[in-house]
This record gives C-alpha cells, structure tokens and sequence, in this order.
C-alpha cells in the first residue's frame, strides 16, 4: 500500500477584529486628551457653584443631541476619562470619542483658545454683519458699479444670515431665493 499525504491549504483571508468604526488611539492623541483637560478646567473656573456638574450635564445633552452611543456620560466617568492617571488608551480613545461632544458644549472662546474648534464668538459676528452692511450702503451712495455693489450687498447677506442658528440661515436663504423674481 502507498502512503498518501494531503495539505490543507484552509488559509482564509485574516479580517480584522475592529470593525471601522471602532476609535484606535493614536500617539497625539494623549497630547490632545491633555488640551482637553486643561480647556475643561478653565470652563469649570467660569462656572459658578456645581460646576462639574454643569459640565458633565452640558456634554452629556451634546452627546446625546449627536447621536451618540456606547459611552456612559456621567460626572464620574466623564472625569475620569479625562483624568485618565492610569494612562489607559481605553480612556484616551473615550475622550477622542467625545472630544466634538465637549468642544461643541464649551463656550467657543475656551475652546478656540485651546485648539478646539474654530468659529467666532457672537459679538465677533455682530461686529462683521455691521461691518458688511456699511460697506453695502457706502457702495450704494458711492455710486460705485454695479456689479461691486451686488458683491457687497451678497457679503451683507451672508453676515447678517451667520448671526441666525444654522436652521434658520437656511430658510433666510430661501426665501430670498423666492424673493429674487421681484428684483428683476
């Protein structure tokens, strides 16, 4: 009798065990823990009373408002994960999760100044739209040409339109496109 030896090539292509959506750490990402940290720290000290509390309620409705899932916001949680003194990356990757959840329930002038966000502050925004509608009506009884006066008068729109919510930019949009027929 002859021997007969068989190989089985079972190899299959390996899948990861992280799907996409799952948060890998990454090196800066403690540095960035870190900012977030001292950004909150300074948001407490323009709190009164209970501001931790404050805080955590604050980041906790953002979250929630982003449809965010899979990480429990409470005061304890939330610090600790900020905290994060045993220096897990299970906890940095927390914080990266919710670090759109904490800058967006921030003041914007904190987290500008730590990196966090960009964007302007409202008196900021009041002080471009009267800006921009000065220079509208100066071109206007300047007289100057047609075509700069519709550019100033379009930068006058946008200015006025960035001090609503983002909802109803929209609609003022709208309804000046509806309105443009008549100025024809």
């Amino acid at each position: 009798m002859q021997a007969i030896t068989y190989e089985h090539d079972n190899q299959k292509a390996i899948a990861p065990l992280k799907t996409k959506n799952q948060y890998e750490p990454r090196r800066r990402d403690n540095l960035r823990r870190q900012a977030i940290l001292t950004a909150v720290r300074e948001w407490e000290l323009n709190l009164p009373g209970q501001a931790q509390e404050v805080v955590t309620q604050l980041v906790a409705e953002q979250w929630s408002k982003e449809g965010g899932r899979g990480i429990t916001v409470n005061k304890q949680n939330l610090y600790r994960y900020l905290k994060n003194e045993t220096n897990s990356s299970k906890y940095t990757a927390y914080v990266m999760q919710l670090a759109d959840a904490i800058s967006m329930a921030m003041p914007i002038e904190i987290a500008r100044k730590h990196g966090l966000r960009q964007g302007k502050t409202d008196i900021e925004l009041v002080a471009e739209a009267i800006k921009e509608t000065g220079e509208h009506h100066q071109a206007k009884l300047l007289g100057l040409p047609t075509k700069k006066q519709a550019k100033e008068g379009f930068e006058n729109l946008l200015a006025n339109a960035a001090l609503l919510p983002g909802e109803l930019a929209g609609v003022m949009i709208a309804h000046l496109q509806a309105l443009a027929p008549l100025f024809t």
